[in-house]
């Protein structure tokens, strides 16, 4: 129902009681007791309804001027019977007599036309009855003629009657009657009742006085008089000063106060809000900073005190002579038999390979060969739903709940577009107003042109190998379908409907007071739309439509942008936002295909559209996956030069490269090359099998786990390569016997590595997210292939290149032959680790330096991680040159309300009981704490709750909706037709004979369910506003013959809302995290109401409401995602720590460190990418994990060698561990992953900048670090002592040699053949046995 026939239904026939004849002022008395009016004097002619134009036709009768004295009642009388149903203000207490100056008929008539009243206000029962008691004030009180005089009469069909009055009313009379209905919410566009009585005003701008100048002018289309209402009565007269209630007043006994949502005053007072998380202070101070500032402070006293007594304590000379019984002992535990056995295994496995190279490479390429062909078998996962929320998740169950109640969430498809300057307009009220040059009728009909094109674009799809072609319509939210076929599209030009002629309609008005004319065109309908959108008739000349064209309201805050939302700005908006509202299909259904196809051409037409007058930005559903495809494809370049520039460098620094004479026959480009095959066929093949056994990868998967791999095998490739280069053949060992050595010393170390970083990988599978799931089982399956790869193909060709190498034939070009030379056995980098770089390391104040540095560094980090703000941006998900940018900035600038949240009623609730339902209700008598005031009173405090705007509520619609209306039912929404009781009738069926649903306002909750169903396919219309098709069309989820019951219920229905606007990913987590505690608080009240167990109809554990929204689903993950983070950390720490205990021969300490170095690499990691722009998400969690697996690179290498080292100095073993494992680490994982990591800074994808090249860059620095520099410094202090069997091991040989020396001098000399050289050998053996036996301080 239209404002104009709505309004007008209301005060129409109580404003026809006034028409008055002209009287000079002698002839009238205006004494206390005097009567103004009295009867009704027939129709004003122009007004007879016989040949009324307009829509309503019961206007009524013009009132008789009569100043009788106001005529007394009899108690007994019908009269006094009637006014007192009618009037109950008017009657006198305690016996007085009570006087009147309105006759029967006129209260009957009054009577009938109140009730109209409570189309608008009835949720307010105090606002009802101050209507109430204005007009039976007006027709009906004994001092009419106090504050009313008659200024003009007109004739009647009978007589003449007052056409002209004016009435005066006192200011606080008016006021208090304004302020008890101001705040009326009207549910169906959540905006305020008053703004449909009030001449298009609303807010601050509907002051009393405009809100009486609407009740009293004909200008309404309804009135049949004019009524001047003024607050200074002349001489002689007082002004009108009855009783008004207060909306927070129950106007008696039996009804309620106004709730919340209608009555400010209403509200109980608010709870203090306490901020979500309470920073931990000490003080003013952050109390993370201050407790790691203190742990600093007292390791930096503490470690300086050990560093003197330790000093003081070597200075005593101290020694301790080895226990030889010890030695023995532990050289026979089972931590060296573990040693030795998993050395002489690999010994043995090197053994056969070198000696069958060309069968063990075959096998392997036959193997990789047969598992890449699992590659075109691959479900590649592009879903987003799919990658960042699990099926088993919360958000992924609400979501499903949701669809299948209710249907899937439609696609929209947004244009905003902006404007400049303003421009003033003086409306026909006579208020000027700023309108935004985007409000001119030009610029509305270029959106309008660009509207159409996009609308009835064609676009054509294929469906099994055949053409189709689509519109828009076929795929769009229609809302009223089948009545009506429009598509849903929200924009300035539907306040008009789409038609240029209903926008360029003018009238004029002539004010009555002032006799001005104004021209009223479409700006006046666009001032009264924006207030009451909802609206079928605007109040002003035009009678025009508010409603779009398919049938639903086109709300302001999503048609217009860029104002204050809570002020009356919409005028002067800077944007004009055009939204279409498309349909979600099933995969499998064809018009999801269409839908695909009309997304790309409505990218493409946008893409190529140009506007003089116009600049807008753009967006599509698919628009962040076609970006983020498009990167992927523009960045396919960078990846592949960063893959080469690693393959290069990988192939050239395998080289040893000790003299430029031997560079040709030292090259290992071909050995590099295979090593490089290996690493890609581990990743091919690991792709490869989860294609065979159909498991999903995704994008991350081919783009991160190649850098890992290659990473993690390129180290191990170096060890191998470098440790068989620095090894010497012994006299009495072939070339398979020194692989198979070589291979049983630095095998361990590499299973060590692969083995750890494999099942860490393994563990981290077990989160919940998709995305780092499918990330670490590819990553642990692509170690796992590549360490296999490595000890069959990889070391088959070693041997193979060692046979090219010891035949002094040139690499890659085998046949060429060189002419021997002696090689020398050291390479530059060694030499450098050897002599420059670890002797400076060791020096006693950069140690001191390094351990203050490092662990300051790492406490800095540690108080970084507590700040690391949660979440991905999704601007970060496009390109830096993408247009979607431009749309996220429009976004943030320009839209007043975020997207839509419903709130969902999950299980049966008995919404048909009235006691019941007053916990889910928002008007007068409902629960102060219902499901809808408590959704209202969050849309008050909107900063912490993140709700913009009350919920729509079907249910309080539903119950304005179904009692009857008007005079024996006829102005009913709820009808049913007479003659066929199941039929539904709507209001605009004027043919059929039509009976009101009920015949009284009170209902059954039979009756409840029996209409529920009309309710939902009701068409508002001007007839009836309140139907409930467009708004609530799929909002409730009726079950008919519920568990058998024979009773219908709602099963699940929804309350919509609109969260505020959120760009950032913090924003849109908060939104999420306030609805879901609304959500719970709303499911308690609601569960402590269902005592007696009538409320909620099934198991009231399985009950409860929750909030859903579409982008919930993104970002549910970041809710926990600290919690995650460090449970993976945590888990992927496991092995790391039980490998290098058991495979370093059960070695406690070194276990420890390798975890702690590890950590500190992984705290320092994340502290510091968060001051360069990283937040904690899936894809930095990712990268951690990946941290961890590299830093077992970087750490368990060194920390295996040290271990097996046996000098007396630990700084000596460090020199000794930093020679042969310093130049592998460091040619083998820093300078392997820098080039390629520095290649990915010119990547178009901002989240391969950032959490690739930036991350990563952060890792492999870091590890360098702290495997090269902190490390060795932390071994030098607090490394784990010799071990005893190792040393027992190494000195017993040393005693077998000495002996058989001994023996060979003794012999020599009887011999008389014994020269210098042996004498030296025995010298020197007996001098290192003698160091070996002395001075172990540890022991």
């Amino acid at each position: 129902m239209t404002c104009g026939g709505l309004n007008g239904y209301i005060f129409h026939t109580v404003l026809n009681q006034f028409h008055i004849y002209k009287v000079t002022a002698t002839t009238i008395s205006h004494e206390p007791g005097m009567c103004m009016l009295y009867g009704n004097c027939g129709y004003y002619e122009e007004n007879d309804p016989t040949h009324s134009k307009g829509i309503y036709i019961n206007l009524g009768e013009l009132p008789c001027l009569d100043n009788r004295k106001a005529v007394v009642l009899d108690k007994t009388s019908a009269h006094y019977k009637s006014l007192a149903k009618t009037c109950p203000n008017l009657i006198k207490p305690d016996g007085e007599p009570t006087a009147i100056c309105c006759d029967p008929q006129q209260l009957n008539t009054l009577e009938r036309q109140l009730t109209a009243s409570v189309l608008v206000f009835n949720r307010c029962p105090s606002c009802v009855e101050n209507f109430r008691g204005l007009y039976c004030q007006i027709t009906c009180s004994p001092n009419q003629a106090t504050f009313m005089n008659v200024t003009e009469m007109r004739n009647t069909t009978e007589t003449e009657g007052a056409f002209t009055e004016s009435i005066y009313i006192s200011e606080t009379y008016a006021t208090n009657v304004h302020t008890s209905c101001k705040d009326v919410i009207f549910p169906q566009t959540n905006g305020k009742a008053m703004a449909l009585v009030c001449n298009g005003f609303s807010g601050d701008d509907c002051t009393p006085q405009r809100f009486l100048d609407y009740l009293g002018s004909t200008n309404n289309g309804i009135a049949p008089l004019n009524m001047d209402f003024q607050q200074i009565a002349p001489e002689g007269m007082a002004p009108l000063d009855a009783f008004a209630y207060k909306c927070q007043d129950a106007p008696s006994p039996t009804e309620f106060a106004c709730s919340c949502t209608d009555c400010e005053a209403s509200c109980p007072a608010p709870p203090i809000l306490q901020p979500d998380q309470v920073p931990f202070m000490i003080g003013t101070a952050d109390g993370v900073a201050v407790i790691v500032l203190i742990i600093f402070l007292a390791f930096v006293v503490l470690f300086t005190a050990y560093l003197v007594i330790d000093f003081m304590f070597k200075n005593g000379n101290v020694k301790q002579k080895i226990d030889y019984m010890v030695a023995e002992a532990e050289s026979k535990k089972v931590g060296k038999s573990t040693q030795d056995f998993i050395s002489s295994v690999f010994r043995r496995w090197g053994s056969f390979v070198a000696r069958n190279p060309v069968v063990v490479l075959i096998s392997a390429i036959l193997v990789c060969v047969a598992l890449c062909v699992g590659v075109k078998f691959v479900i590649l996962t592009t879903d987003p739903i799919e990658l960042w929320s699990s099926a088993g998740s919360r958000v992924r169950q609400e979501k499903d709940y949701y669809d299948e109640k209710f249907g899937a969430f439609y696609r929209t498809e947004m244009i905003i577009m902006k404007l400049k300057p303003q421009y003033e307009y003086t409306s026909f009220t006579g208020v000027k107003y700023n309108f935004s040059n985007i409000l001119e009728t030009k610029y509305i009909l270029e959106m309008l042109a660009l509207q159409n094109e996009l609308r009835y674009m064609n676009v054509s799809y294929e469906v099994d190998g055949e053409v189709n072609i689509g519109t828009l319509n076929d795929i769009c939210f229609i809302p009223l379908s089948p009545d009506n076929n429009n598509c849903t599209i929200t924009s300035v030009m539907n306040y008009w409907q789409n038609d240029p002629n209903e926008m360029f309609k003018t009238a004029n008005y002539t004010d009555k007071i002032s006799e001005e004319t104004y021209v009223v065109d479409y700006r006046d309908h666009f001032l009264y739309c924006v207030q009451a959108p909802a609206t079928v008739q605007d109040t002003t000349p035009l009678k025009q439509n508010c409603m779009g064209d398919f049938g639903g309201p086109v709300f302001p805050y999503l048609a217009l942008g860029g104002q204050d939302l809570q002020g009356n700005g919409y005028n002067e908006a800077p944007s004009s936002i055009l939204t279409f509202v498309v349909s979600n299909f099933a995969k499998e259904d064809n018009r999801t295909k269409l839908v695909t196809a009309w997304e790309k051409q409505f990218l493409r037409f946008m893409d190529n559209y140009t506007s003089e007058y116009f600049d807008f930005a753009y967006f599509s559903e698919r628009s962040p996956e076609d970006e983020l495809e498009r990167s992927s494809q523009t960045d396919v370049v960078v990846f592949a030069v960063s893959y080469l520039v690693i393959f290069a460098y990988i192939a050239i620094a395998l080289g040893t490269y000790t003299s430029l004479k031997r560079i040709p026959v030292d090259s290992k480009i071909s050995l590099g090359v295979s090593g490089i095959l290996v690493i890609l066929a581990s990743v091919f093949t690991s792709i490869g099998l989860f294609g065979y056994i159909g498991y999903a990868t995704s994008l991350i998967v081919i783009e991160v786990v190649p850098f890992l791999v290659l990473a993690i095998g390129a180290d191990n490739i170096f060890i191998l390569t470098l440790e068989y280069q620095r090894d010497e053949r012994k006299p009495d060992e072939d070339l398979a016997d020194q692989i198979g050595r070589v291979m049983g010393e630095v095998g361990p170390s590499m299973l060590l590595c692969s083995l750890t970083e494999c099942v860490a990988f393994f563990l981290g599978a077990l989160t919940d997210m998709p995305a780092v799931e499918q990330f670490a089982l590819a990553a642990a399956v692509a170690i796992a292939f590549d360490f296999l790869l490595q000890i069959t193909a990889f070391l088959a060709v070693l041997s193979l290149d060692a046979r090219r190498t010891r035949g002094n034939r040139v690499d890659v070009c085998c046949c060429i032959k060189m002419e021997p030379a002696e090689p020398n056995t050291k390479t530059y980098l060694e030499t450098f680790f050897h002599k420059y770089y670890a002797p400076v390391l060791m020096n006693d104040l950069v140690r001191y330096v390094v351990m203050i540095g490092f662990v300051g560094l790492s406490c800095w980090c540690t108080i970084l991680c507590t700040r690391i703000t949660v979440g991905l941006d999704q601007d970060l998900s496009v390109p830096k040159d993408s247009y979607v940018l431009k749309y996220f900035d429009y976004m943030e600038k320009y839209l007043d309300v975020g997207v839509p949240v419903y709130f969902v009623t999950k299980g049966a609730y008995n919404f048909a009981d009235k006691n019941a339902s007053s916990l889910i209700c928002g008007s007068a008598g409902c629960d102060t704490y219902s499901l809808t005031q408590q959704i209202s009173y969050a849309s008050q405090n909107a900063s912490y709750w993140r709700i913009e705007t009350p919920a729509a509520s079907w249910y309080d619609d539903y119950v304005d909706w179904l009692p009857p209306q008007g005079v024996g039912g006829r102005k009913s929404c709820c009808r049913y037709e007479t003659f066929h009781p199941n039929e539904f009738c709507p209001a605009t069926d004027t043919v059929s004979k039509c009976s009101p649903c009920l015949k009284n306002e009170d209902y059954t909750p039979d009756d409840f369910m029996q209409y529920l169903p009309w309710f939902l396919i009701d068409n508002p219309g001007v007839e009836c506003n309140k139907g409930g098709h467009s708004a609530y069309g799929n909002a409730v989820n009726i079950v008919n013959n519920y568990t058998g019951s024979g009773t219908d219920v709602v099963d699940a229905s929804y309350f919509m809302a609109f969260h505020s606007v959120c760009i950032k990913s913090v924003d849109c987590t908060e939104n999420l995290i306030k609805a879901r505690k609304l959500a719970d608080n709303i499911t308690k009240t609601l569960k402590a109401a269902n005592k007696d167990g009538n409320n909620i109809l099934e198991n009231e554990e399985d009950f409860e409401v929750f909030p859903y929204c579409l982008y919930y689903v993104y970002y549910e993950q970041y809710l926990t995602a600290v919690e995650d983070t460090l449970f993976q950390l945590g888990i992927c720490l496991i092995p790391t720590f039980a490998f290098s205990f058991i495979l370093l021969g059960f070695d406690f300490y070194s276990g420890i460190i390798t975890v702690l170095t590890i950590v500190m690499i992984v705290v320092d990691t994340a502290g510091l990418c968060s001051l360069w722009g990283v937040d904690m998400n899936a894809v930095s969690l990712i990268n951690l994990v990946a941290a961890i697996g590299l830093s077992v690179e970087f750490i368990s290498h060194v920390v295996r060698t040290f271990s097996l080292k046996t000098h007396i100095s630990k700084k000596k073993r460090v020199i000794e561990s930093m020679t042969t494992m310093g130049p592998a680490v460091f040619a083998g994982v820093a300078l392997t992953n820098l080039p390629g990591i520095i290649v990915l800074n010119w990547a178009t994808a901002q989240l391969i900048q950032i959490f690739f090249f930036r991350m990563c860059l952060v890792i492999t620095l870091l590890g360098t670090a702290h495997g090269l520099i902190f490390l060795p410094v932390f071994l030098s202090y607090f490394g784990p002592p010799v071990n005893k069997a190792i040393l027992y091991e190494e000195q017993s040989e040393l005693r077998k040699a000495t002996q058989t020396v001994y023996m060979n001098v003794e012999k020599a000399d009887q011999e008389k053949q014994c020269d210098k050289t042996n004498k030296n050998v025995y010298m020197n053996v007996e001098k290192a046995d003698q160091e070996k036996q002395c001075d172990y301080t540890e022991f």
